[in-house]
């Protein structure tokens, strides 16, 4: 067994509970934080040997493979991965992605070709100067002041089209790792140990980006859940055959 883990986690809230713990639940654990976009690389490349992935690059990565029972889930909205809409629906067209996330970009496109109907392009945000409506994700979106046409909230979206909650990323190591029940195991002791610090990471966030801690703990403790049941597993295994079959990601 090693003697060091090394962990890579986002910056964000919503991960702030799986990931806050992990060097108090065990010695031998390093954390980083890095976008979500480039945590698949970070995996591939060894610099981490646990990554907290979108779970779109978990399809598009067979080598890799899903530690059992924990992710970032959402059974309705969940307030910080939205689409901002310069335009009403039926006059959308172009749709900025996020840089930060193929799972929200994937799920933003869709939802809008198929759920509502929209013959619309994505593009790389940065390309455009004024989409129509653009993906963000994150704390930015959940302390955002709603786009000028309103926001859609993506994973209530999918709840409406679906009727399953949405699984945005989960825990994933290299197929090959030897030791894939130890690191299963110090993930959920840290999500026990951050389930039970909820309010001190509510607080925190409150006195980093504003908001009362009520409205932080409401986020991490209703918005967002984090283990993962058999409607997730539904709901996350329907999403992978929806982008296989709907849309190029």
């Amino acid at each position: 067994m090693k003697n060091e883990f090394i962990f890579a986690g986002a910056p964000y809230s919503n991960s702030a509970p799986l990931v806050d713990k992990l060097t108090e639940v065990d010695p031998r654990v390093r954390v980083f934080n890095d976008h979500p976009a480039s945590l698949v690389r970070d995996l591939k490349a060894g610099r981490a040997d646990v990554a907290l992935i979108p779970v779109a690059h978990l399809f598009a990565h067979p080598e890799l493979t899903m530690l059992k029972g924990l992710g970032v889930a959402a059974d309705g909205p969940v307030r910080s991965v939205l689409l901002k809409c310069n335009k009403r629906m039926g006059h959308i067209k172009t749709v900025g992605r996020d840089p930060a996330s193929a799972t929200s970009n994937a799920l933003a496109e869709l939802l809008l070709k198929k759920h509502f109907k929209q013959k619309i392009e994505m593009h790389d945000f940065q390309s455009l100067e004024n989409p129509d409506a653009a993906v963000v994700i994150g704390d930015r979106a959940l302390c955002a002041d709603p786009g000028p046409a309103g926001d859609i909230d993506l994973a209530e979206a999918w709840k409406k089209m679906t009727g399953l909650p949405f699984v945005f990323a989960v825990w994933a190591v290299r197929s090959d790792f030897p030791d894939i029940e130890a690191v299963t195991d110090i993930v959920h002791q840290a999500y026990a140990a951050g389930f039970q610090a909820m309010e001190e990471i509510a607080e925190r966030f409150a006195g980093k980006l504003g908001g009362t801690t009520i409205f932080w703990l409401d986020y991490l403790d209703h918005s967002i859940h984090y283990k993962l049941d058999k409607q997730d597993l539904e709901g996350l295994n329907l999403f992978k055959k929806e982008l296989s079959t709907s849309i190029k990601y």
